[in-house]
């Protein structure tokens, strides 16, 4: 660590989940080999020594500045990359009662971008469950999809959503979905690729992932959701993968911290009510989030098989889809609806 940095800042850079990050955080703080001073952290002199002695370097690598270490460049899609950005001016706002949040329109665009680079934007059928994003509509905007299916919960992102379309003549339909039923069957075996961004729980992961496995047409099908390493330990990674291969998928690629949350437009989600919140200002950093710390990794996966779906009919499920023991960023309330 060079000079100061925010709480927030160190966490942006974090790759683990809160839990580990408050525990290193108090340890180094405790043993004096960090100082936390007006919200803001440094090392030590002592600090300085431990890590000299223990030979520990900052990394000599850098992430890629012009792609953000996305790995991908969006400058190609400047036109749509505008439409868009325009077209989402007048978005409703994310609410809590859907664990709802939005990642950044550079986030967005270079999703897409990387849906494109991998052959599964042009010509597909595209099944987006829960488009808090307003992915969509991006999407639309390149007019590369031959056609784009919505299923959400939030009546408000269905009917904006379709005003849009009906307003530029995207071929999208955006429609009332709950993720605890069954997928309709007209929508079953319809798609080629699904683009999703589940809740982080076991069984709130297992049912999105289920209901759009349902909606693939199969072997060579696609789907791209995201999953951060904040709210989902290492070990629940390795559950997620497992079921992934149960269901015939093999994972083509992770990149990691692909999509940023940017805090300034979501925070009316209210972060005094997170758990993230409570452990940083224990530590001695600001109440006000100063930096874009929530970022999730991209997965892209791909049907080896036949689809197969872990969950089938309707789930009986309550508060247990949102939130477990590693849940720390999603607001501790008692919600309406699942996230769709």
């Amino acid at each position: 660590m060079d000079g100061e940095q925010s709480h927030w800042e160190v966490l942006a850079r974090y790759d683990n989940h809160i839990n580990n990050f408050y525990e290193t955080l108090k340890g180094l703080l405790d043993r004096g080999y960090l100082k936390s001073s007006n919200g803001k952290l440094s090392i030590t002199e002592e600090g300085r020594r431990i890590a000299n002695e223990a030979g520990l370097m900052p990394p000599l690598g850098r992430i890629c500045e012009h792609c953000k270490g996305r790995g991908i460049d969006i400058s190609s899609m400047e036109e749509a990359y505008n439409l868009y950005s325009e077209l989402v001016k007048s978005r409703p706002k994310p609410i809590s009662d859907f664990d709802q949040g939005y990642i950044s329109i550079d986030g967005v665009m270079a999703r897409v971008a990387y849906m494109d680079y991998r052959n599964d934007l042009s010509g597909s059928d595209v099944l987006v469950m829960g488009d808090d994003d307003l992915v969509s509509i991006a999407m639309a905007a390149t007019s590369l999809p031959r056609s784009i299916t919505v299923i959400e919960i939030d009546q408000r992102l269905i009917d904006f959503i379709n005003s849009i379309a009906r307003e530029y003549g995207f071929n999208i339909h955006a429609q009332t979905y709950d993720v605890r039923k069954d997928l309709p069957e007209e929508m079953r075996r319809k798609f080629d690729v699904f683009v999703t961004d589940p809740v982080e729980t076991i069984p709130g992961i297992k049912l999105f992932l289920s209901r759009a496995t349902s909606g693939l047409k199969g072997e060579g099908s696609a789907g791209y959701f995201g999953l951060t390493t904040l709210e989902a330990s290492k070990r629940k990674w390795r559950e997620i993968q497992r079921m992934l291969h149960e269901m015939n998928f093999v994972i083509t690629d992770i990149i990691p911290k692909f999509s940023t949350y940017p805090m300034q437009d979501n925070l009316e989600i209210s972060i005094t009510n997170c758990d993230v919140w409570e452990m940083v200002t224990s530590l001695g950093g600001s109440s006000t989030v100063d930096a874009d710390f929530y970022k999730s990794s991209l997965y892209r996966i791909e049907l080896v098989d036949e689809p197969n779906p872990l969950v089938e009919g309707d789930a009986t499920l309550g508060n247990e889809i949102y939130m477990d023991d590693e849940s720390s960023v999603t607001a501790k309330i008692e919600r309406k609806a699942p996230k769709l």
